[in-house]
C-alpha cells in the first residue's frame, strides 16, 4: 500500500511541478518556477510534517515521500536543516548547508563539463 501511495503522490507532484513550470514559461531572466516550487514545497513539508509527527503514515507516504518527492526535494533539505537546528546540531547544520550548496553547485558544473567533453 505504501508503494502505491508514493507512486500516486509522486505522479501528482510531478504533474504539479510541470504545471508551475508552464505558468512561468515566458520568464527567462529568473528561475521563478524553480523558486516557486522550492518555497511552496518547504511550506507544504512544514504542514505535512506536523501531521506526520502525529502518526499519519498515509500523509508521510503520499504527501512527503510521494507528492513532495515529485514536486521538489528541496523541501526535504529544508526540513532536515530545521531539525538539525532544533536538535542543537549547529555544526552539522553549517556543514550540510555549505556542502549542499557550494559542493552541489560545483558538481553540477563538473558534471556539465564532463558531459560536454564526451559529446564533442
Amino acid at each position: 500500500m505504501n508503494a502505491l501511495l508514493v507512486f500516486l503522490g509522486g505522479g501528482l507532484g510531478a504533474l504539479c511541478r510541470y504545471g508551475v513550470s508552464r505558468l512561468f514559461a515566458s520568464s527567462t531572466d529568473f528561475p521563478w518556477a524553480t523558486l516557486s516550487v522550492n518555497l511552496l514545497g518547504c511550506f507544504a513539508i512544514g504542514i505535512f510534517s506536523f501531521y506526520a509527527m502525529r502518526g499519519q503514515n498515509t500523509l508521510i507516504m503520499f504527501g512527503i515521500v510521494g507528492f513532495l518527492g515529485g514536486f521538489t526535494t528541496f523541501s526535504s533539505y529544508g526540513l532536515e536543516l530545521m531539525r538539525m537546528l532544533e536538535s542543537g546540531l549547529a555544526k552539522n547544520f553549517v556543514v550540510y548547508l555549505l556542502a549542499s550548496n557550494v559542493i552541489g553547485v560545483l558538481l553540477v558544473y563538473v558534471g556539465y563539463r564532463l558531459a560536454c567533453n564526451f559529446i564533442k
